[in-house]
């Protein structure tokens, strides 16, 4: 069954309040990569969304690490899986993660396997990105950023992809260039006005 598919599947099945831990265990065989899929999907904009993103980095971080492991399904610490999501927020983000899917999947398919199937390296990645959605600083565009290269890398595990893993480790790169760019700047603006205070 196709990505889109088991997440319609899946959409339709939910009839009440889920907590993330029930729906990490709805998701299957699929888990890891559509766990990544349907936390970074919302953050496709450049707005920024106050008190989703520590909780959703703590998920990013513990699957990439989890897949780094080589482990095939989510599991997610007791704090973070107790969380509830209510049945109309649930549906929203299957919803949505599903047109995108439908749309991505006409142009993802198995290619370049071995790539796709380096599940340290692609693990390790979505671990790191992870960790910069759980710092509690906000960098214009920066959640944009890492969530698009999180998307590819998602996609690039539910289809075997391997140029899709390849665009997704180069976004995820250039997203972590980024955030080290911006946070050096700041840091030296910080301290030249603190140096003229002084």
């Amino acid at each position: 069954m196709g990505a889109s598919a088991h997440l319609n599947r899946l959409r339709n099945s939910v009839e009440g309040p889920l907590t993330l831990g029930e729906l990490a265990a709805r998701l299957g065989r699929e888990g890891i990569g559509l766990l990544v899929l349907l936390v970074s999907i919302p953050f496709l904009h450049p707005l920024p969304m106050a008190g989703l993103t520590i909780p959703v980095g703590l998920i990013l971080t513990a699957a990439g690490i989890q897949l780094a492991l080589e482990h095939q399904t989510p599991y997610l610490p007791r704090f973070v899986s107790e969380r509830e999501l209510d049945a109309a927020m649930v549906k929203k983000i299957l919803g949505a993660a599903e047109k995108l899917l439908l749309f991505l999947e006409r142009f993802a398919h198995p290619r370049w396997r071995a790539l796709a199937r380096a599940q340290r390296l692609i693990g390790t990645a979505i671990a790191i990105a992870g960790a910069v959605f759980t710092l509690p600083l906000y960098f214009p565009f920066g959640n944009l950023f890492s969530a698009a290269g999180l998307v590819l890398l998602g996609l690039a595990l539910l289809e075997e992809d391997g140029l899709l893993a390849f665009l997704g480790l180069g976004v995820t790169s250039a997203s972590m260039l980024y955030h080290v760019a911006i946070a050096r700047l700041a840091w030296e603006a910080t301290r030249s006005l603190l140096g003229r205070l002084g």
